[in-house]
């Protein structure tokens, strides 16, 4: 399988890259600064610097891909940080419809869900540039003709487990957190099977 992987040098990122190149898969990752994956040497990888939010840019890395898959998200929940949902999706939709790869797997918020507790609507609040531009994000990828996956995750962290739980437009019971490595995990068995073709499906651990 050959992956377009967008957002490499995050922890979900390289979780999802270690999965791809352990089983032999192509991997071609497009980041702003290749110094910051030089931990990583394989021959099934092949690096390119640029701009995530040029179609042009990620239009050149794109021709006889098998699927692409982003992990890109907001460091902070500062508005400029979270317009990277909205603007890397606008690029990445233009320039899949202008290639041969249609297959697209994104990572989104799980506060785009209904909230089930008070609390949730706090949060709701206090990460709501997160939520808006999640949200204007998969606008976008779902009025595309890709073949699209969405992935809400709650609070993302380190554990070592890659167990995971996951149902179709809705948060699974049980803990909103998942470690990184689960996500990872889900996205590349999504990429090798296809399972979930124009669907929202929220993870949990």
């Amino acid at each position: 399988m050959k992956i377009v992987l967008l957002g490499a040098n995050g922890r979900t990122g390289r979780e999802v890259l270690k999965l791809a190149l352990a089983s032999g898969d192509s991997v071609t990752a497009l980041v702003r600064d290749k110094a910051k994956l030089s931990d990583i040497q394989h021959p099934n990888l092949f690096l390119h610097e640029g701009d995530v939010c040029d179609p042009v840019v990620v239009g050149s890395i794109l021709s006889g891909q098998d699927v692409v898959i982003s992990t890109l998200g907001p460091r902070s929940p500062l508005k400029s940080a979270c317009l990277i949902y909205s603007r890397s999706a606008a690029s990445i939709v233009k320039a899949m419809e202008n290639s041969d790869v249609d297959r697209l797997l994104v990572i989104s918020t799980a506060l785009l869900f209904p909230p089930r507790k008070v609390s949730d609507h706090i949060l709701r609040f206090v990460a709501r540039h997160n939520a808006r531009q999640a949200k204007l994000m998969e606008d976008r990828i779902r009025a595309s003709r890709l073949n699209w996956c969405i992935a809400r995750v709650g609070f993302l962290n380190s554990k070592s487990t890659d167990n995971y739980q996951s149902k179709i437009a809705g948060i699974p019971e049980g803990t909103i957190a998942i470690p990184r490595a689960a996500v990872a995990r889900f996205l590349y068995a999504e990429a090798r099977e296809n399972a979930n073709g124009c669907r929202i499906v929220g993870l949990s651990g």
